[in-house]
């Protein structure tokens, strides 16, 4: 228990610690110029589609063909974050109780290697969602024809927790929770989590987001502004876990030109041949 205590201790500490970088380098994000220029481009198309899309996009999706709009409720479903996250954390508990199991040196490492690629995906994912979670009451826009009426601009700041503390609405958030999109948050946090350890099958965690993305829309729960809120706020954070990490070089490693890329792992092979090895008497 004590080399436990120690491994546990070693992690913390290091979590903490300042950044260690290559040379004193990355990982970078932009520069100011860049950021300046990347929220006013976001304010502008946000604004626009506000005004030219927001209305439209929910009166189109009631007229779509009934076999569409069940199917976008069938694969909205997958845009909620517990079918991914409970077994993420269910794994990173058995990588961490594996670790300090294992019969040597080498077999720790490869399962402390494998429980911070999983403690990436859960940060990755879940803080996103949360910090989505704790914006949706403050904001408090309505749902889609809340009021009977396709209107963009109703917004009720802190409706949802009148609601929930002296009203009889038993789920607010179903009326005042509409931007930004959780579904939304944690699509394109998948993507960008799961395309950084795996770069070459990003085609299939995009185009996953994507659909999760349309199908808020389609099954009309959501305005467009709400979904791009969503999908900022899971990119971008998806991005800062990325950064953390990778300026404590924990799973993934920056080059000289500041850009990260993900270190080699251990196999599945590897992984098994550890696990066959655990002791599991004291």
């Amino acid at each position: 228990m004590s080399q436990g205590r120690a491994i546990v201790t070693s992690v913390v500490a290091s979590a903490f610690r300042k950044p260690r970088r290559s040379s004193g380098m990355g990982p970078f994000w932009p520069n100011p110029a860049v950021i300046v220029t990347g929220i006013m481009t976001f304010v502008a198309l946000f604004l626009g589609a506000k005004l030219l899309l927001d209305v439209w996009s929910i009166t189109q999706a009631r007229q779509l063909p009934r076999w569409i709009v069940e199917w976008s409720g069938i694969l909205t479903a997958y845009g909620k974050s517990g079918w991914l996250l409970w077994p993420i954390a269910g794994l990173l508990v058995a990588a961490i109780i594996a670790g300090l199991r294992a019969a040597s040196r080498a077999d720790r490492l490869v399962f402390a290697a494998t429980a911070l690629r999983l403690a990436f995906l859960l940060s990755a994912v879940a803080l996103p969602g949360l910090m989505t979670s704790i914006l949706k009451p403050l904001i408090g826009r309505a749902r889609p024809y809340l009021t009977g009426q396709p209107d963009a601009f109703f917004y009720a700041p802190f409706a949802y927790f009148r609601e929930l503390l002296f009203g009889t609405m038993p789920f607010p958030e179903y009326a005042y929770g509409s931007m930004p999109s959780g579904h939304a948050t944690t699509a394109v946090a998948i993507a960008v989590a799961f395309s950084a350890l795996w770069p070459r099958l990003w085609p299939l965690f995009w185009s996953f987001a994507l659909v999760i993305c349309v199908t808020r829309l389609t099954i009309a729960v959501h305005h467009p502004t709400d979904v791009m809120v969503g999908a900022a706020i899971g990119g971008l954070g998806a991005l800062a876990i990325r950064n953390y990490f990778a300026a404590r070089r924990w799973v993934f490693a920056v080059d000289a030109a500041g850009q990260v890329h993900a270190m080699p792992g251990p196999g599945l092979r590897r992984l098994a041949r550890a696990s066959l090895r655990l002791r599991w008497r004291p």
